[in-house]
């Protein structure tokens, strides 16, 4: 009893073992531990920045989208007509590019006395050109250089000069114009048809040029 009342009444409490073993395990900052640690943690380099994903180098972050294919007029439900109408189109007045187009056939139709859609189907096709050329500088001097033609630009190509040529014609108005211009188109005349005879002989002319693809 003398000398637990001596350890309890002394002035220095934790001289015991016990007490001290208690004030150590129920402690919550130790000195040579929090210096300890901030030793450790000074020496460490932390990197903020994350580590590249290979998401960023393998994928695109603009994927080509799917192409939208072409839609039939409310009439006729022809795509053919329906890429004319686009073509024709001028200002977002597309109501007037379908009157142009719908009076067109019509007066095909009262001329032939037959399917204006065959009429305008013959001549797309006459005008689609198989190649074209395209202008290519190498070592500063510019060639005329073939290239082969997929199916749509091609149909693409026969559409606009098929209107250019309808342009360009003397008549009263637009539809006038189209129609005589498709009727001259089907049966193998024509500025249109002539432009397509002409993009043909300067790509046989300069088919030499071929192996300069490689520079376009």
């Amino acid at each position: 009893m003398a000398s637990s009342s001596t350890a309890l009444c002394s002035p220095h409490p934790l001289s015991s073992p016990r007490a001290a073993s208690h004030a150590f395990r129920h402690s919550t900052v130790l000195p040579f531990l929090s210096s300890f640690h901030f030793k450790k943690r000074s020496n460490l380099t932390v990197n903020h920045e994350p580590p590249p994903s290979p998401c960023k180098v393998l994928c695109s972050r603009n994927p080509r989208g799917k192409k939208k294919s072409a839609k039939s007029d409310p009439i006729y439900h022809n795509r053919l007509v329906n890429l004319f109408v686009n073509r024709i189109l001028k200002n977002g007045k597309k109501s007037l590019a379908f009157y142009i187009m719908y009076r067109a056939l019509k007066m095909i139709q009262m001329k032939t006395k037959s399917n204006p859609l065959i009429i305008l189907r013959q001549a797309t096709l006459k005008v689609t050109p198989d190649v074209a050329v395209k202008a290519t500088r190498v070592g500063g001097s510019t060639y005329q250089v073939p290239i082969e033609l997929g199916s749509l630009q091609a149909r693409a190509i026969a559409i606009r000069w098929l209107l250019e040529a309808a342009r360009e014609r003397h008549g009263p108005d637009m539809a006038f114009k189209l129609c005589c211009e498709l009727m001259e188109a089907a049966a193998g005349n024509g500025n249109a048809f002539r432009k397509k005879e002409t993009t043909h002989k300067m790509a046989e002319s300069n088919r030499a040029f071929v192996h300069f693809r490689q520079f376009m």
